[in-house]
């Protein structure tokens, strides 16, 4: 594992949170879920988002459908 420098830290939640909110635009009406199919609110999603970071991962959200809904998946990678 590659511990990511502070400033790597920074871009990545802030990319993350800036993602997010893209995505939230595109499916108002969907589900925001971290792993394990936790459903979450944006602002529980970017406390999550901004310790996976802080913990050196890196972030990936996509679009999938969950309970019928087009949703936002929220998933951290070692970098």
């Amino acid at each position: 594992m590659m511990a990511l420098s502070n400033t790597e830290q920074e871009e990545a939640w802030i990319n993350a949170w800036n993602d997010l909110d893209g995505l939230i635009k595109m499916y108002p009406d969907g589900y925001i879920l971290v792993p394990y199919y936790k459903q979450v609110t944006v602002g529980q999603a970017q406390a999550w988002m901004q310790e996976a970071a802080y913990d050196s991962n890196r972030l990936i959200l996509r679009s999938e459908y969950y309970k019928g809904k087009k949703s936002i998946f929220i998933y951290k990678v070692l970098a």
